[in-house]
Order: structure tokens, then sequence, then C-alpha cells
């Protein structure tokens, strides 16, 4: 029943999404509404990844450490899409697929961080401590995130970037709706999928546990 509520929920935030009309001084707005809520659950996921993290450093439950590793993994995947949309976004608006803007710049270093932990995580064989530093990477890796997708292009001078400020809370009413809802979309879709990515990993662990028998 969950599964329908998610397929139909998207499908409907996708239709909506196309069927606003484009906004002002934007060459196309479609795949904002794709781009932008992808953005956002991605920050919510490794926010996740995080929160599952210090988890497991109180609970030493490996179901934890699987889920903190899933939602992150699931966050990484949409920060692919999230950089890829915002270069199309880039494209069809200002001209060109990548123009180092702050925000681009911002997401890029965030899926390079991510790439590099997960790197680091599969570098250590000994599974507790495998454990242990990946709750530190996943906290280190959302302070990165959240510095990359948000705080890095409002510290810099005004006009020093192309990408739309306050999208989520400043727009018309219909396109924050639109907005809100693809948002709760992504994120009930990205979490389905990470809870079925950390099913897979505890019964890996298990698997691994019952060969060393």
């Amino acid at each position: 029943m969950f599964n329908a509520i998610i397929g139909i929920w998207v499908t409907a935030g996708l239709i909506i999404g196309f069927a606003m009309p484009s906004a002002v001084d934007l060459a196309t707005t479609p795949i904002a509404f794709f781009h932008v809520p992808m953005a956002v659950s991605m920050l919510l996921m490794f926010l996740a990844a995080a929160f599952f993290g210090v988890m497991w450093l109180r609970s030493r439950n490996p179901k934890h450490d699987a889920l903190s590793l899933a939602f992150a993994e699931v966050g990484f995947a949409g920060c692919i899409i999230a950089l890829v949309t915002g270069m199309v976004f880039a494209r069809t608006n200002w001209g060109a697929y990548w123009s180092w803007d702050p925000q681009q710049v911002g997401v890029l270093g965030t899926l390079l961080t991510y790439a590099a932990l997960f790197a680091l995580r599969g570098a250590t064989d000994d599974d507790i401590k495998k454990r242990d530093f990946w709750a530190v990477y996943a906290l280190f890796g959302v302070l990165v995130a959240c510095f990359g997708s948000y705080v890095y292009r409002q510290i810099l001078p005004p006009g020093s970037s192309l990408h739309p400020n306050r999208t989520l809370t400043t727009s018309d009413a219909a396109f924050k709706f639109s907005l809100w809802f693809n948002v709760f979309g992504y994120v009930m879709l990205m979490t389905k999928i990470a809870l079925i990515r950390a099913q897979l990993e505890v019964a890996q662990t298990r698997l691994k546990e019952l060969s060393w028998r």
C-alpha cells in the first residue's frame, strides 16, 4: 500500500510540475520542480545518515550502521541527480551547463566528499572500526553537504550566484505547493529505497558472520 502511495505521489508531483506556468525571468520551469526537491531530499538523506551513525555509536547495533550507510548511498545518488538536473537547468536558463556557480561548486564538492568517504570506509577491514569511522565520516559529510548546498553561497557577496535564493520560502503559493509536494514525494521514495538497501546490508553482514562459523 505504501509503495503505491509513493508511486502515485511522485507521479502526481511530476504532472503538477510540468503543468505549472513558467516562472518570471526563467526560460523553462518544469526541471526546477525535479531539481530543487531532489537537492532538498539529498540533504535530508545525509542528515539521516549522520543520525543513524550517531545511533550506532550509542547502541552498537549493526542495523543502525546499515541504515546510516544506506541513507548516505541514496543521498549520494540524489546528489548526482541534483547536479545533473542543475546543469540542465543552468543550460536552459543561463546558456551554459557549467559556469562555476557557487551552488554548482558546492554540490560538486559534496559529491566528491562522499565519494572519498565511501572509499575510506571500504579501506578498513575490521567491521567495528569501519562502523566507528563511518559514524564520524557521516557527521563530517553532512556538515560539508550543508555548507556546500546552502551556507557557501549565502556568505558570498550578493550577485555572486545566478542560482535563485530561498526558492522554497519566497515563491508564489502555487509554486511553493508544487515544490514542497515534490519534496515530500522524493523523501518518501528515497527513504523507501534506503530501507531496502539497509535490509540488504544487514543480510550481507549476517551471511558474512555465518560463513566464519
